[in-house]
């Protein structure tokens, strides 16, 4: 076996950023993945809001240069480009369904059975599939029947209301971290039901929301309200008693964790505010809390005298720790980075050689790897059709009412 999911066939229904991650993840471990893409395209190649192709204009999509988010969570993937609404159309998805070892779909509930591709649909003519549902929030319940996303997820998760300052403006993560844990948790998930059927051969549904992905990406927090009752708030700069958390320097900021309780004179004198250790406004960690923005501001104002490697040898010599904030630049660069593998390059068709990140995950015996760069739309149409026995002239007339969409040889 050269790849850990070598022989699982995988058909990806899904769109937007958390699912099609998941399943980009079971392609970087070998597994076959064919995502079923409108013949129009993904809205999100253009890096237009997902979920809105019926009133966007997405007929750029098979001429425009891809985003690279799209690229990123589409990697390694089979393009097959149909229109499932077509009676054609769907009769290829249920060949393929028929043989597939994993269903991976985030139409809102109710949407895939409307199309003829819910699970029961599936189940009758794949009884060991596993099927693998993501919504925004849920099959059930009030808001089930919303679209949902990212940005929504932290709203209503209750994580907006615990990032930034205290009385400052509201803020949000600086990146969908709600869709990217969302996907691990439907690779997870995925894996686990594949484990399950490999013991007992039984197939079944599971579904994975974005909603409680978000409330997962908080665990620690609400173990600490659910557990003790005690509500989270607005920190600032960290979570943790100042001064731990990043501080500015002359060249960029830097990262610290020492300096709470007996700790402060000593963090004190090695940062030069000798005269802030006995100030009854910082001198106890409940006092730095109540005044975290001001001693923030100090302390600010203090490691800006240096940069951070000076600052670094500094704590060091006091056998202490800082250590920098690296920018996406200075981490990519970083020999670490290089050490676990994780800069991936590949060519793409178009957009020539390309980079992203690896798998952060490496089994010593049979290692996973990505198996390529994103498809173009309809790239491998043609291929899969004549694997199910499809005859060129079938997929050509296919092509002419708008079943499907092929991409003939590059270049002509």
């Amino acid at each position: 076996m050269a790849y850990p999911l070598e022989g699982i066939k995988v058909l990806d229904f899904s769109i937007a950023v958390a699912a099609p991650f998941g399943a980009a993840m079971l392609a970087d471990m070998g597994a076959e993945v064919i995502k079923v893409e409108r013949v129009q395209g993904e809205a999100q190649r253009l890096g237009l809001p997902a979920g809105m192709d019926d009133v966007l204009d997405t007929s750029k999509a098979a001429s425009a240069a891809d985003k690279a988010d799209w690229m990123a969570f589409n990697r390694g993937k089979k393009d097959l480009a149909i229109d499932i609404r077509s009676a054609k159309g769907l009769e290829i998805a249920l060949k393929l369904a028929k043989e597939a070892d994993v269903i991976i779909q985030s139409f809102r509930p109710g949407v895939a059975e409307r199309l003829g591709i819910g699970y029961e649909d599936i189940s009758k003519i794949n009884p060991k599939v596993i099927y693998c549902s993501f919504s925004g929030y849920g099959e059930t319940g009030p808001t089930a029947h919303r679209a949902g996303g990212d940005m929504w997820s932290q709203a209503m998760s209750g994580m907006v209301s615990v990032i930034g300052y205290p009385g400052g403006a509201p803020q949000m993560m600086p990146f969908p971290a709600c869709d990217h844990v969302g996907g691990m948790l439907m690779a997870y998930a995925v894996m686990t039901a594949l484990f399950v059927r490999e013991r007992t051969g039984v197939g079944q549904a599971l579904t994975v929301n974005n909603l409680d992905a978000a409330l997962y990406l908080q665990y620690s927090g609400f173990a600490e309200y659910l557990t003790e009752g005690r509500m989270p708030y607005k920190l600032g700069r960290s979570y943790q008693t100042p001064p731990f958390g990043p501080f500015r320097a002359k060249d960029g900021d830097v990262l610290t964790i020492f300096g709470t309780g007996p700790m402060w004179p000593s963090f004190c004198k090695v940062v030069g505010v000798e005269h802030l250790a006995d100030d009854p406004k910082f001198s106890t960690d409940e006092a730095r809390q109540e005044n975290r923005e001001e001693i923030g501001r100090l302390l600010d104002e203090a490691f800006s005298t240096k940069t951070r490697a000076e600052w670094a040898q500094i704590f060091r010599d006091a056998k202490m720790r800082c250590d920098p904030c690296l920018t996406y630049e200075e981490v990519c660069a970083h020999q670490q980075l290089a050490a676990n593998d994780m800069i991936y390059a590949t060519k793409h068709p178009t957009r020539g050689e390309i980079k992203m990140l690896g798998l952060p995950v490496k089994l010593k015996k049979t290692p996973g790897k990505p198996q390529g760069p994103s498809p173009m739309l309809g790239q491998h149409t043609e291929e899969i059709l004549l694997k199910l026995g499809y005859k060129a002239k079938d997929i050509v007339e296919l092509e002419k009412q708008g079943v499907i969409r092929t991409v003939r040889k590059m270049g002509k």
